[in-house]
């Protein structure tokens, strides 16, 4: 008895010992950032490293908005990744409740080549879609990055395997209480999906939020640049500008920190229920 308990306690400790480990080597490099964001470029590469943060963030800022202009950058992320997250959630949520509870001709071949766009690479879908755009004259606009990604099959996906767990008699019973189709969705599936939907928002946030080659083809005037591409300016054949390019991403982070903090607790309850069936 003494044994077990000897063992399960040397086992919490060597857990903790593990995680402890982990969480400092994901905080190093945080920790760097915001030094080497305080300091000169001057200082990056000296040895012993500096590891107090210095007091030339806001000189380093001030040769970073003059290089490029970063505070439209974060403006144009801001518009383009919370508009794509709002658009993809309602687009994945009503497909994801059409195809968990309704019936209709070539329902599960659909559903299937709609999992089946996950493997295409980003790479083979570039061109047509910068055709289309060019088309329709959407080139250097917002709807350009928003609208060909909003039905995202991932989000589908994960809404219809959470709409599977409500059940059928429950939207019986609404019907006959007079409930309209949208009302279904709206007022019994919706509330039902709030930690999927949570889940699913972080995800579509950060795929967007950190985008760069699709944007990089569509977006090509400079005060239309998200982050990434306005990061990309800031290396160029001659010199790489490590001290602005830290001050950049060091801002760029505090967006992804807060969506994060904000549905972490919905998070992991969200990508689990949707393994859920029926």
């Amino acid at each position: 008895m003494q044994s077990e308990t000897q063992k399960e306690a040397l086992w919490k400790f060597g857990s903790y010992i593990f995680l402890l480990t982990i969480t400092v080597l994901v905080l190093i490099p945080l920790y760097w950032m915001i030094v080497a964001a305080t300091i000169p470029q001057s200082e990056f590469f000296s040895w012993p490293p500096r590891l107090i943060p210095g007091f030339q963030w806001l000189e380093n800022f001030r040769a970073l908005q003059e290089n490029v202009d970063f505070i439209r950058s974060i403006g144009n992320s801001i518009i383009i990744a919370v508009s794509y997250t709002a658009l993809s959630l309602v687009l994945c949520s009503m497909a994801g409740f059409a195809f968990a509870k309704y019936e209709f001709r070539f329902k599960e071949p659909l559903f299937y080549f709609i999992l089946a766009t996950l493997v295409l690479p980003i790479q083979l879908l570039i061109i047509p879609l910068f055709l289309l755009m060019v088309q329709l004259g959407w080139t250097n606009s917002y709807l350009a990055v928003i609208l060909p990604w909003a039905a995202n099959p991932l989000g589908i996906f994960l809404m219809r395997q959470n709409m599977q767990a409500i059940p059928d008699s429950l939207l019986e019973s609404a019907r006959m209480d007079g409930a309209t189709e949208f009302q279904l969705y709206y007022k019994i599936a919706l509330p039902t999906m709030l930690p999927s939907l949570a889940a699913l928002s972080i995800i579509l946030f950060l795929n967007q939020w950190q985008a760069f080659l699709y944007p990089l083809v569509v977006l090509q005037d400079p005060k239309m640049y998200t982050i990434p591409l306005a990061l990309a300016e800031l290396v160029g054949q001659q010199r790489v500008y490590f001290d602005q390019i830290m001050v950049a991403t060091s801002l760029a982070v505090i967006p992804i920190f807060v969506v994060f903090l904000t549905l972490q607790q919905y998070f992991i309850k969200g990508i689990l229920s949707g393994s859920v069936k029926q």
